[in-house]
């Protein structure tokens, strides 16, 4: 049993701030005006080359993004390991500095890369951002596997709400900027055939990593580690104002039973 001590109490003072960053966000999303200044901006092209359905190489298949850093830069690292199985050298280890942690904030880092990926698609095909379909399946399928991780249902479908959420604010901005600007840069991937079961993947790894974090004491100690963990990782990734809003919209809830009440408010508007 994990209780919610952690909640909104206990987190640390900056997050007072981050509804302020998401909602700024999202009415720059809203509005369509320059993301630039919130690190979005198109930089030097770089190509990934992808698996087709059936895991057989083909070079064929590309996805190119700009990716000077941020969420955008992790586009072109970390899709490309989830997509691509290349024979290429093997990528420099990163430096683990919390064993727990780090895999998890990583892996959410991961995910709303690919959040890019299917705002490309997404734009292309001029499917909406909002698939209550799909979120309703995947919090309903976590929430039923809970326990296989040793977490509660309540907190697998708090932590992939907020994953969700994260994902659409990302989505929304880079569509609200690709309709501006006439163009997404990059070829769409497709999403029921490639993304969605790339981000299913991940979800499994999620949960893992999730439920090694919650089996920790619920104590100050482990919300320090959290707070240390995001403040490392989001400085190394180098995140700016739309990718941190996201990145701390998603790992807000880490073994909560709800959402924090700031980002439960900022859903609601």
């Amino acid at each position: 049993m994990h209780s919610d001590s952690n909640a909104l109490s206990t987190y640390p003072p900056r997050t007072a701030r981050i509804g302020v960053a998401r909602h700024a966000a999202t009415l720059i999303a809203a509005t369509a005006l320059a993301l630039p200044s919130i690190g979005v901006q198109a930089g030097p092209a770089s190509t990934m080359p992808l698996r087709d359905a059936n895991n057989d190489f083909s070079p064929s298949h590309t996805l190119t993004a700009a990716a000077p850093h941020g969420v955008r830069g992790l586009a072109v690292r970390l899709v490309s390991q989830t997509l691509t199985a290349s024979p290429g050298a093997p990528a420099k280890p990163r430096a683990v500095v919390d064993p727990v942690l780090d895999s998890l904030m990583n892996g959410i880092l991961e995910r709303l890369a690919i959040s890019e990926a299917v705002a490309r698609t997404k734009y292309t095909s001029g499917k909406p951002v909002q698939d209550t379909p799909r979120e309703q399946a995947l919090l309903d399928s976590m929430g039923e596997r809970a326990a296989q991780f040793g977490l509660t249902s309540a907190q697998a479908r708090t932590f992939f709400r907020l994953q969700i959420e994260a994902g659409k604010l990302v989505q929304t901005a880079l569509l609200a900027r690709w309709a501006r600007e006439g163009g997404a840069p990059g070829e769409p991937v497709d999403l029921a055939t490639r993304l969605r079961p790339a981000l299913d993947r991940l979800g499994t790894s999620l949960m893992h990593d999730l439920g090694r974090l919650c089996a920790l004491p619920d104590d100050p100690s482990r919300m320090a580690r959290i707070h240390q963990a995001r403040e490392r990782i989001a400085k190394t990734a180098k995140l700016e104002a739309l990718q941190r809003a996201a990145f701390d919209e998603a790992t807000s809830g880490l073994c909560l039973s709800a959402p924090p009440r700031i980002w439960t408010l900022s859903m609601a508007n």
